[in-house]
């Protein structure tokens, strides 16, 4: 399984000893020490529960120049990390922080992007990806639109004035 959701976090001195934490969809994580393996901080990031579901991500750190360098692949949460990435804090008691020697990096590569569409007419619909004024390869796609039961968990209504409603109706 591949995404297209990957940060990358540098630091700048990994010489200097602290730790740091992490934080996604307002959840921190406990303290991490300046040389976290990757295998601990994908165990740290799983864990945490955003939205009422665990994080799934895979996690390498490299060594460049003496300094360490964590890749993280978000493999759920994609909408979530694509408006609020990954962000880096001050450890729980902001001691030997190293906070101020991480950098994070959003990069962008071909892979699994998150969408949202609206359809509006039932009926088949042909669904494609653009990028310029190219079709991405094997993104065709049939969408089948049929009326059914609303969905709560799908739905929303916003307006003026509004002050309830019920749905279906």
């Amino acid at each position: 399984l591949s995404s297209s959701a990957v940060q990358t976090i540098s630091c700048s001195d990994s010489s200097t000893s602290g730790s740091f934490r992490l934080s996604f969809g307002g959840v921190a994580s406990q303290d991490l020490p300046h040389d976290v393996s990757a295998s601990t901080m994908k165990v740290v990031l799983s864990t945490m529960n955003v939205m009422g579901k665990n994080l799934s991500v895979q996690v390498v750190r490299l060594e460049l120049n003496g300094n360490y360098q964590w890749k993280i692949t978000f493999l759920s949460h994609l909408d979530l990390w694509s408006q609020e990435p990954l962000g880096i804090s001050p450890r729980s008691d902001d001691y030997y922080s190293i906070a101020h020697l991480l950098s994070t990096n959003k990069e962008s590569s071909s892979g699994i992007y998150p969408i949202h569409y609206t359809l509006w007419e039932t009926g088949m619909h042909e669904l494609t990806v653009n990028s310029g004024m190219s079709i991405v390869s094997g993104s065709s796609y049939s969408v089948e639109v049929t009326n059914s039961s609303p969905q709560a968990s799908s739905s929303s209504a916003t307006g003026n004035g509004l002050k309830s409603g019920i749905a279906g109706e």
